[in-house]
């Protein structure tokens, strides 16, 4: 088959609706940020059934956890449509349309939407500009009572958008009125007050972190609002927040502002994280009677039906998704059936007991970690559980490398004034009844969260210089004084020596020496002989 003749074909695989865009690719990441991807997101595809429509640039990974037997799959670009088109030419449940998504108007209603990758990213520049809401409506006005719309929607007060500077515009920003959409709703709430209002019932709502587009912890409402899940949900976000790697990003990360483990920690412990999260997921069925009032000041629940269909937190570890589920017993369990741990991080616990100053309970928390099975694990990776019971939620390493990182972060939460200057990492090691290696007192191996911490440290460094040059300073004057009067007495001494009252007491003390030794002659000579 000749070039001319699979292009051809790959065309005619493509329902071209009108409005596409001839030379615009969604998929390559090289006009913006790419299409939604990871394989946490594929957990919630589950949702899907019946009739489907995927609306904007997702993954083909993500497309092929959907079931291809009645599969639509929407895109503006058609670069990306000829692709898409021939990876599913084997399929025949699978079709391609290219173009707004206004076309979508009148069209046989589905059972399934998914617009994970937002509503921002829908409208065509050959075509109309839709705001949110009026995508919003028109992905809701072709699905059928009944039927589910699995949504995205990035916060702008997100803590990706709080930690990072103004993020470079792109081409695909060309209508993109962001925060100014007045017909966004702003916060979980008003997202589900909005759903309520287009007659649709929320059925779960999951706060995504590091980024709204690659996700690598999708967590449950229901699942932030467990205040005996603390240490947890500090552990899960504080390693990962802002630090995954994406592999779709053909730019260098942006520097941060700030430690993001830090903020999510402070997030999680005072209620906040759902409404600091950077995008959230919602799924909603659309109710058969558009009458039906849905309360919107109490967040929502799954349903008894749904709770066993979709997860209440998927987290990444090792390239897939870890999926945590509400235990009919109470409390919440991993898939493989293992409890998710209560309580608070070792971490957490030594800030506390060092903010009162209670050196016996540092010096306990910090022997049981180091003699445990957890030593190597990071101090804000390990749960301690009101039982007693230590669970570590990361790789372990060296317990020395642990014990440092723990050291950095004590010193990036103001703590370094209550230990000696530089030596903190070795101070802990002591404590914990561990021999210091020879670096165990610098902590400069760590490296600084973000500019927050890279101030802190040079305004720590700043005055610990500052104290230094003092006492330097206080060491020079003190040997130049004492010089100056070691000078003075010389010259006083240099004075009385050149003096007549000093000549004649040299005579004196030389003819009393002399008359000694004229003595001990005469004594020795009269003494009787043995």
């Amino acid at each position: 088959m000749s070039e001319c003749q699979r292009a051809n074909h790959q065309l005619s695989e493509v329902d071209l609706l009108g409005g596409e865009m001839l030379a615009w690719s969604d998929l390559d990441g090289a006009h913006g940020p790419g299409p939604v991807r990871g394989p946490e997101l594929a957990a919630l595809l589950s949702v899907a059934s019946g009739r489907t429509l995927v609306a904007g640039p997702h993954h083909p990974h993500l497309l092929d956890a959907l079931p291809p037997t009645d599969l639509t799959v929407l895109v503006r670009g058609l670069p990306d449509a000829e692709s898409l088109a021939a990876r599913y030419a084997d399929r025949p449940g699978v079709r391609v349309r290219c173009g707004g998504p206004e076309k979508l108007a009148g069209t046989r209603p589905y059972d399934t939407v998914v617009a994970l990758a937002g509503l921002d990213r829908l409208a065509s520049v050959e075509g109309a500009q839709l705001s949110w809401g009026e995508a919003f409506d028109l992905l809701v006005s072709v699905l059928r009572p009944g039927g589910r719309l699995l949504l995205g929607v990035e916060n702008p007060l997100g803590a990706h958008r709080l930690l990072t500077p103004s993020p470079p515009s792109t081409d695909s920003d060309w209508a993109a009125l962001g925060e100014y959409d007045d017909t966004r709703p702003a916060g979980p709430a008003r997202l589900w007050a909005r759903f309520a209002a287009s007659g649709l019932r929320v059925g779960g709502t999951w706060a995504a972190f590091p980024s709204p587009l690659a996700p690598t912890a999708l967590l449950g409402t229901d699942l932030l609002a467990d205040p005996d899940l603390t240490g947890f949900l500090q552990a899960v976000l504080g390693g990962g927040a802002g630090r995954t790697g994406d592999p779709m990003s053909t730019s260098p990360a942006a520097p941060l502002l700030a430690d993001p483990a830090r903020l999510a920690g402070a997030a999680v412990r005072n209620g906040m994280a759902a409404e600091l999260a950077p995008g959230w997921v919602l799924l909603g069925e659309h109710l058969p009677d558009p009458a039906t009032s849905v309360d919107q000041h109490i967040a929502p629940q799954l349903r008894p039906d749904q709770a066993g269909a979709v997860p209440a937190a998927v987290l990444g570890q090792d390239g897939r998704g870890r999926e945590v589920r509400r235990n009919p017993a109470g409390g919440w369990r991993f898939a493989d059936g293992a409890a998710v741990p209560s309580g608070r991080t070792v971490e957490d616990l030594v800030v506390a007991a060092s903010m009162r100053r209670d050196l016996p309970a540092v010096r306990a928390l910090l022997t049981t970690w180091q003699s445990g099975a957890q030593a190597g694990t990071p101090a804000d990776a390990v749960v301690v559980t009101p039982a007693g019971t230590w669970h570590g939620l990361a790789e372990a390493t060296e317990p020395m490398l642990a014990l440092r990182r723990l050291a950095s972060r004590l010193i990036d939460a103001g703590l370094a004034d209550l230990w000696p200057a530089g030596e903190l990492a070795a101070m802990l090691a002591t404590m914990a009844g561990r021999e210091p290696g020879p670096s165990a007192g610098n902590t400069a191996g760590a490296a600084a969260g973000g500019w927050r911490e890279l101030l802190a440290d040079r305004d720590r460094l700043a005055r610990e210089l500052a104290e230094a040059r003092a006492l330097q300073g206080w060491y020079e004057r003190t040997l130049t004084e004492r010089d100056d009067e070691l000078k003075r007495l010389r010259r006083i001494v240099s004075l009385l020596h050149g003096t007549p009252t000093a000549r004649a007491g040299r005579l004196l003390l030389a003819g009393a020496r002399t008359a000694r030794r004229t003595a001990r002659s005469a004594v020795r000579r009269l003494r009787p002989t043995e």
